[in-house]
């Protein structure tokens, strides 16, 4: 099972974001709307995103910022660009930044192509920094022993004793804790050490409860 693209979609018309955020929850995204670029450009900074759809005209700011930050920042991310007005400049700079281009009032076929088009271009990696676990520490995977050998807020990395065959997707229970994630398996290797298998496996969702209690885990974690 594959995470939803996420989504950060920015207009400072609270009834145009309304329509917005629900023609793309429709189109099964995982969408965070917001109606000010402050907000916007905080979760920006705290947040990773597949795509970026913002309005250029904000009430005295001006999105194309907000697209340089991301391109700063995250140059994976994906970037849509909407107006209302007539600028052809608008659609000039959008082509500079690799920015799919809607006209506003949006047309709901027409924008679902162009995020579709936008997406396609984005690697599915996420942006969250590993961190190594020194000496790692136990787990269960699939039910059989397993140590944590690096973490990320996005998942962790395995080593098993056992080349067991792995389903789509498998439990994880952190022991002690009564912590259990569901996670996907990305790449799997034989361990240098002999005998074991290296497993990277991603969560299979980034917004339930526990993945909020194993991103907790993972800052207290020392490397």
């Amino acid at each position: 099972m594959k995470l939803p693209y996420r989504i950060l979609a920015l207009d400072d018309d609270e009834h145009a974001l309304d329509g917005i955020t629900e023609l793309l929850r429709d189109g099964g995204y995982n969408v965070t709307p917001v109606s000010t670029y402050e907000s916007a450009k905080q979760l920006v900074s705290s947040e990773s995103y597949d795509l970026l759809v913002t309005d250029v005209h904000l009430r005295g700011f001006n999105g194309l910022h907000l697209v340089m930050q991301c391109r700063r920042a995250c140059p994976e991310m994906a970037v849509m660009i909407m107006t209302g007005y007539e600028e052809p400049l608008i659609e000039l700079e959008a082509s500079r930044y690799n920015a799919e281009f809607m006209r506003k009032p949006i047309q709901p076929v027409e924008f679902l192509e162009g995020v579709a088009r936008a997406l396609s271009r984005v690697r599915r990696q996420r942006r969250w920094p590993r961190k190594r676990v020194v000496g790692g520490f136990r787990v269960k995977a699939h039910g059989h022993p397993a140590a944590v050998m690096d973490v990320s807020y996005g998942g962790l990395c395995l080593e098993m004793s056992t080349a067991m065959p792995l389903p789509d997707t498998f439990d994880v229970e952190v022991s002690g804790i009564g912590l259990r994630l569901e996670v996907a398996p990305v790449w799997a290797s034989a361990s240098n050490r002999g005998g074991s298998v290296v497993c990277g496996a991603a969560l299979s969702s980034d917004q339930t409860p526990e993945a909020r209690t194993w991103r907790t885990i993972v800052d207290r974690l020392t490397a």
